[in-house]
């Protein structure tokens, strides 16, 4: 069969018998796909340092004619993003990324812009640190936690699998959410609640705290591009919130938890 190539980042991997491992990607052109990597355990070329999570590679496979698999023929590592590998709390991060995706995403549905998000999130994650310590001595402010990078990231995850929140006003009265009031996330709703329309009827379960100034910010980062994300400040205790908002808003939608996040919730105190 011919040989095809795409940009893609390995999200999963693991052994298969002896020689050989099963990688998932995420490719520019494929989605998300699985795939097997003949003798790549025992390579000392084609794929030596290469299949490691969260690298991006260029990918050289062939669709297989009897199964799902395809198989990875070659690998060209165009980024390793080796700092996520080699500091705990930005691999956190990064399987954070990996597990919405693997749990979100269809088979084999490309979606550039999504793909896009996935770079500069991992960027961002592999840049934290070291970027703040330069932007430091440099007296600049454009840098972004990896806090920050994975809230902005399921922010906007969540706006291209169609799920978007409602974070600019009440979901019901469609008023703009003035200052000064306790605002609650519905779950139900989709959105803000102000407290004229917080009706006591519905479940408190449902009702997630979010407070106004948080809110601000995440619907200003649903409308600004990957790479002016680090122009937005989010402090500590706003990240915290969004954190929170966040577990609650995707667990209801996708009926399950996401293993990485009470890992990475942990290791932020949150």
């Amino acid at each position: 069969m011919t040989l095809q190539h795409t940009k893609a980042v390995i999200l999963a991997a693991s052994s298969h018998g002896e020689a050989d491992k099963i990688v998932t990607f995420y490719g520019r052109e494929t989605g998300k796909r699985k795939g097997i990597a003949k003798g790549a355990q025992r390579s000392r070329i084609r794929f030596v340092n290469k299949l490691e999570l969260f690298s991006l590679l260029e990918l050289s496979y062939e669709e297989s004619r009897t199964g799902s698999l395809v198989r990875i023929d070659q690998a060209e590592l165009l980024q390793p993003f080796a700092a996520i590998r080699s500091d705990y709390h930005k691999y956190t991060a990064a399987c954070l990324l990996g597990e919405l995706l693997l749990a979100w995403l269809e088979e084999a549905a490309p979606d550039p812009p999504l793909f896009s998000l996935l770079l500069w999130s991992l960027q961002a994650i592999a840049n934290d640190g070291a970027q703040q310590m330069g932007a430091k001595l440099n007296g600049q402010q454009n840098t972004l936690s990896t806090m920050a990078t994975v809230v902005f990231f399921e922010l906007k995850l969540l706006d291209l699998l169609g799920y978007r929140p409602a974070l600019d006003s009440c979901q019901l009265c469609r008023r703009p959410a003035p200052a000064g009031y306790p605002y609650h996330f519905s779950l139900a709703a989709g959105g803000l609640l102000c407290p004229t329309c917080n009706r006591p009827s519905e479940s408190r379960l449902s009702l997630i705290p979010l407070s106004l100034a948080t809110a601000k910010i995440l619907a200003k980062a649903q409308d600004t591009a990957n790479d002016k994300l680090s122009r937005l400040r989010l402090p500590a205790t706003s990240g915290r919130e969004a954190m929170n908002f966040l577990h609650h808003y995707s667990r209801h939608l996708l009926q399950r938890d996401i293993h990485s996040r009470s890992c990475l919730q942990n290791l932020l105190a949150i």
